[in-house]
């Protein structure tokens, strides 16, 4: 079985886990596609943002901050 690749989202919750406060969203988005080794063209930016947006384990916290919620992952039983 291979392994599964990283999506944007898992790529966003790794950096917002090590850091452990709030990033700005652009600066995020940047360093997600630097690190998946993508060009920081505004499609692909609007693209990473469009994904991050819809993972739930991302929080906006105001003022264009996101932060990882680790408490919103479900807990198996």
């Amino acid at each position: 079985m291979l392994p599964r690749k990283k999506s944007e989202a898992d790529w966003a919750v790794e950096i917002l886990a090590e850091k452990q406060e709030a990033i700005y969203y652009f600066d995020l988005i940047e360093t997600v596609a630097q690190k998946m080794g993508k060009k920081t063209d505004p499609d692909i930016l609007t693209s990473i943002y469009t994904r991050l947006n819809m993972d739930n384990r991302l929080v906006y916290q105001g003022d264009g901050y996101w932060y990882y919620d680790a408490s919103r992952l479900k807990r198996e039983r």
